[in-house]
């Protein structure tokens, strides 16, 4: 699940002199607003976090794809450096699926909550015609109980009840608000509303409901949108989402996709 995380800030109270300073700060002092902020959170850490580790993989998948533009990929990552929500080989992954893609791809992506992993995708595409559908009712409506509670959490963290601005905020700061159009549906609702767009789409990702009904369901709503030859992916695979899991490989057993195009993470894709 792609997102953009929501900064922090904290104020200091500036008193007279040290005696009035002590009087505000909680029994604890300076360790009660260190431990405020997890370690890896830190300014000056995630900095050095996020450069090790994006030039790490950066190093790796240069030499796999020399043929990609991997400063763009670095652009978009950098927009969503304080995001710990999605690993860099997947993103990768992502953007590579999307740079594969035939020139003004039409992509549909199936839960896109703040709008990360859509971003690397339109960050990949090619041609001023190509686009990302969005699906995401952008309110973390979901059936699977996990799903419900973490979605539950951040928006109280947020303090909003939808992700759509957001989502928005993050296209118009990287430059692509011509390349998304998000459609604020649940997943199954969308489907009928873009149902002229059956057989027509180059690559879809669902990353929606967990749970192994609502995946089911999302395999039959969104297989019939890909084009022959086209690819489909899925997020969560071989994860702590058993449903998800449980139902790609009923699917694939049963020969719903033609051949598997690579792993990454927890990203499967298939070629339909």
């Amino acid at each position: 699940m792609g997102a953009a995380a929501a900064g922090r800030q904290c104020r200091s109270a500036r008193g007279g002199g040290r005696a009035a300073a002590q009087k505000k700060l909680p029994a604890g002092g300076g360790r009660a607003f260190l431990g405020a902020m997890a370690f890896k959170h830190w300014p000056l850490v995630r900095d050095v976090r996020f450069a090790q580790k994006c030039g790490r993989y950066l190093r790796g998948a240069r030499k796999r794809r020399p043929d990609l533009n991997w400063d763009e990929f670095l652009r978009i990552a950098r927009h969503f450096k304080q995001d710990d929500m999605g690993s860099f080989p997947e993103r990768g992954y992502l953007y590579q699926l999307a740079s594969d893609a035939p020139v003004d791809a039409q992509v549909i992506e199936v839960g896109s909550w703040m709008g990360a992993s859509t971003c690397f995708i339109a960050g990949g595409l090619k041609g001023p015609d190509a686009k990302v559908y969005a699906v995401d009712n952008f309110q973390g409506l979901s059936t699977c109980g996990e799903d419900a509670a973490w979605y539950n959490r951040h928006f109280r963290q947020l303090g909003s009840n939808s992700t759509l601005e957001i989502f928005r905020a993050n296209f118009a700061a990287l430059g692509f608000t011509g390349r998304s159009e998000p459609v604020v549906s649940d997943s199954l609702a969308a489907a009928e509303k873009l149902a002229a767009k059956r057989g027509t789409i180059d690559f879809v990702f669902i990353d929606g409901d967990h749970s192994y009904e609502a995946c089911q369901a999302d395999i039959a709503a969104w297989t019939p949108f890909v084009k022959r030859g086209g690819v489909i992916a899925f997020h969560d695979f071989g994860s702590r989402a058993d449903g998800v899991t449980r139902a790609i490989f009923e699917e694939t057993k049963a020969g719903r996709f033609a051949e598997i195009v690579g792993v990454a993470g927890t990203i499967i894709a298939f070629r339909m």
